[in-house]
């Protein structure tokens, strides 16, 4: 049986309806072996999750010698980034209890087989992260950040742990900087429909939002003030998305590079910004 870390998990964040989603979710799929976990925790296959983080050199490249996973999930991430030969283990770290004990060693030795001692799964949260100063050489972060209710606090709490230049991967959702608050405020207040409800093993009859599922929207400009308030140096800015009728003929207003997938995404809007930062100290 893999060994469990358990740190510090703010109490507040068990009573959400997105642990609680999550811990109904973990503890469903788990009985369904490996592709049905990845395909509704991650909603994108591992082979798929590393030909993201391998589509820009400076990114793959990021990883190497000890690392963490905020938000790991059930370990998808944390697992492809340790094939890295030149990564020595990371912590994966997840505040949901069953993702990590059910669903985790199943995904772990799925992909790593006998290297699967270089991930470490630890139970906690992402603001309480039970390791030295200036420990890590890496941070990992797959659409995790954005759920954070105070993102410069979970930034900054990424740069203690980061060894000087150490660097923050962070892959996740942005919008262009022109987007209304209107428009923010629609995207968060859609409601699930019945097919997401049952897909996701909840009452149809629920109702509950994107906002209420821990969802937060922020467009490419807050999050540049967010890393500047943390300390971090943003290296590298990439947007990646599905080539399709909705991505194809728009362009970002930040300035970003654009990089065209030929295999699905998943997630919201089927694009991803990805950031490579540096702590400076």
């Amino acid at each position: 049986m893999r060994k469990i870390l358990e740190w510090k998990r703010d109490s507040e964040l068990l009573k959400k309806d997105e642990y609680c989603l999550n811990n109904n979710i973990a503890e469903k799929v788990s009985r369904l072996g490996v592709q049905e976990i990845s395909k509704k925790y991650t909603h994108i296959p591992p082979n798929d999750i590393e030909k993201v983080l391998k589509i820009d050199s400076d990114v793959w490249d990021s990883f190497t010698g000890i690392g963490i996973d905020l938000g790991g999930g059930v370990a998808s991430v944390s697992s492809v980034v340790a094939k890295n030969k030149n990564v020595d283990y990371l912590y994966c770290l997840e505040v949901t209890e069953s993702t990590v004990k059910k669903c985790q060693p199943i995904i772990i030795d799925s992909i790593l087989g006998k290297n699967s001692y270089k991930v470490v799964s630890v139970i906690g949260d992402f603001n309480n992260i039970e390791l030295e100063d200036s420990t890590l050489n890496f941070v990992v972060a797959w659409d995790s950040i954005h759920h954070s209710d105070d993102v410069v606090k979970t930034l900054r709490e990424a740069y203690r742990v980061l060894k000087n230049q150490g660097r923050m991967i962070i892959v996740d959702r942005g919008h262009n900087n022109a987007t209304s608050n209107k428009e923010i405020d629609r995207m968060l207040n859609v409601q699930y429909n019945k097919s997401f409800l049952k897909a996701n093993f909840l009452p149809v009859d629920k109702v509950l939002t994107r906002r209420e599922n821990g969802e937060h929207e922020y467009r490419f400009n807050q999050w540049s003030i967010f890393f500047q308030e943390a300390g971090f140096r943003v290296l590298k800015s990439i947007i990646v998305k599905e080539k399709n009728k909705d991505n194809s003929n728009s362009v970002n207003d930040a300035g970003y590079k654009e990089i065209f997938s030929n295999f699905e995404l998943g997630g919201y809007e089927r694009k991803k910004v990805m950031y490579i930062l540096a702590a400076i100290k």
